[in-house]
C-alpha cells in the first residue's frame, strides 16, 4: 500500500486491553487479566511494530507515546522499557501511562521510575465514595491524596486526573463539591467526561431495572457542564478542549495530535491510527488481531480518505479545541479557503451565537461547547 507519510515524528498509541475487573460503565475493549495472556499479547504487539517498521522505518519516530487501556499499569517496568525502545523517541517527548489508583504504591513507582514514562493519567473518576461504588471503582477518595503525594515524591510533575459527570442521581451541588476536591489535589491536567452508557453495560442494566436512579436529563447535564467549566477555570485550569483543562503548558501533547488531525500510529487490539490518507482500526478481538499479525498484515481494512473527508475530519476534531481551527492551516493543508467554502453556514451559525470567527480562526462559542456535535454537524 503506497503512502505519502511525513518523515517527522508521530504520536504513538499502544493499547493494553487487560483489566483486573470490568467497571459497570465501561464500553472500551478489555479482557480479563492473566500474566500469560498479557505476555502472549505483548509478543503480538511487538510483531505489529516489526511489520510497521518494515513498511516504513520512519513510522517508529515518536514524539509522544501513550499507553492506554484497559489497565496498562499492569505492565511490568521491563515491558514498558522494551516497548519504548522500539521507537526513536525525540528529546523531551511526552510519555503517558494510564494508571489505576490502587497501583500507586511505593514499590510500583520505584519500578516505574526506571522507565521513560513522565506523565501519569490516573483513572480517578470521582472523589465521592458513593459515586465510586456506583461506577464499580475499587479505590476510595480517602486513599487518593497520599497517593498523589507519593507520585510527587517520585518526581512526577505532570499528572492528569479523569472525572466523570452526569452520573445517575447526580446534581450540580454534588458536582461542585467533587470539583473542589479535585482542585485540592492540584493535578496539572483534568479530563472531564459526560457519562454515556452502552445499552448492554452493567450500569445501564441496573438503571433499566430500577436498581439505580436514571441519568440526569439534558438540561441537568448542561447545567453540570457549565458548573464544571466555571469551577475548573476558577481553580486555575485553562479550558483548552471541550472536555479538557490544564495548568499553563500542561495540555496533553499526545491528544493534541488527534484534535489537530496530525498523523498517529495506533498499535494493539482495537487501536486506531491515522497515516494520511489512510485511517485504520485493529480488530477489537484478540483472536482476530493475532490471526491478522500471523498473516503478516497491518492496516486492516484501511480507508483511503478523500480530500473532502479529510477536510470534514479536520473541522470535526479541530473545533473541539477552544482556540478552534486556523484558517491558514486549513488553506495550507487543502489548498482552499475555509471561509469561502463554508461562508453561508458560518454566517448562519455565527448569527445564532454558536460560532465565533475572525480573520485567522473559526471556533465554537462557549455556549456551543455542550452541544458541539450538533453545531459541527450543521457546519459540515
Amino acid at each position: 500500500m503506497e503512502q505519502d507519510l511525513p518523515p517527522r515524528a508521530l504520536a504513538v498509541y499502544l493499547h493494553i486491553p487487560f483489566c483486573l475487573s470490568r467497571c459497570g460503565y465501561c464500553s472500551f475493549f478489555s479482557q480479563p487479566y492473566s500474566k500469560s495472556a498479557l505476555d502472549a499479547y505483548l509478543r503480538f504487539l511487538h510483531r505489529e511494530i516489526d511489520l510497521f517498521a518494515v513498511q516504513d522505518p520512519d513510522l517508529l519516530n515518536a514524539r509522544t507515546i501513550y499507553f492506554g487501556g484497559g489497565t496498562p499499569s499492569l505492565l511490568e517496568a521491563e515491558d514498558i522499557i522494551a516497548l519504548c525502545r522500539r521507537f526513536r523517541i525525540t528529546s523531551g517527548a511526552e510519555i503517558t501511562l494510564e494508571i489505576n489508583p490502587l497501583q500507586i504504591t511505593e514499590p510500583h513507582l520505584e519500578k516505574l521510575r526506571q522507565t521513560p514514562v513522565n506523565r501519569l493519567s490516573i483513572g480517578l473518576q470521582s472523589m465521592d465514595d458513593s459515586e465510586l461504588a456506583l461506577l464499580d471503582r475499587r479505590h476510595r477518595s480517602g486513599q487518593i491524596p497520599p497517593r498523589i503525594a507519593l507520585c510527587r515524591s517520585f518526581g512526577y510533575n505532570n499528572i492528569s486526573l479523569d472525572l466523570i459527570y452526569g452520573l445517575p442521581g447526580s446534581d450540580v451541588s454534588g458536582l461542585k463539591e467533587n470539583l473542589r476536591r479535585f482542585v485540592t489535589l492540584e493535578p496539572e491536567h483534568i479530563s472531564a467526561y459526560l457519562l454515556t452508557l452502552e445499552a448492554d453495560s452493567e450500569l445501564a442494566r441496573k438503571i433499566g431495572s430500577g436498581l439505580v436512579p436514571p441519568l440526569p436529563d439534558e438540561d441537568e447535564q448542561a447545567a453540570q457542564y457549565d458548573a464544571l467549566c466555571a469551577g475548573l477555570q476558577a481553580g486555575g485550569y485553562g479550558h483548552y478542549e471541550i472536555s479538557n483543562f490544564c495548568r499553563p503548558g500542561k495540555a496533553s501533547r499526545h491528544n493534541l495530535s488527534y484534535w489537530k488531525s496530525e498523523p498517529y500510529l495506533g498499535l494493539g487490539a482495537s487501536a486506531s491510527g491515522w497515516l494520511p490518507p489512510f485511517r485504520y482500526t485493529d480488530p477489537a478481538d484478540l483472536d482476530a488481531y493475532y490471526k491478522q499479525l500471523d498473516a503478516g498484515k497491518i492496516l486492516p481494512g484501511a480507508e483511503k480518505c478523500s480530500t473532502e473527508q479529510q477536510k470534514a475530519d479536520f473541522l470535526m476534531m479541530g473545533l473541539r479545541l477552544v482556540a478552534g481551527v486556523d484558517r491558514y492551516e486549513y488553506q495550507s493543508r487543502f489548498g482552499t479557503d475555509l471561509y469561502a467554502e463554508k461562508q453561508s453556514r458560518i454566517d448562519k451559525l455565527v448569527s445564532l451565537g454558536l460560532l465565533e470567527s475572525d480573520q485567522n480562526s473559526l471556533r465554537l462559542s462557549p455556549e456551543a461547547f455542550f452541544v458541539s456535535n450538533s453545531v459541527i454537524g450543521e457546519l459540515l
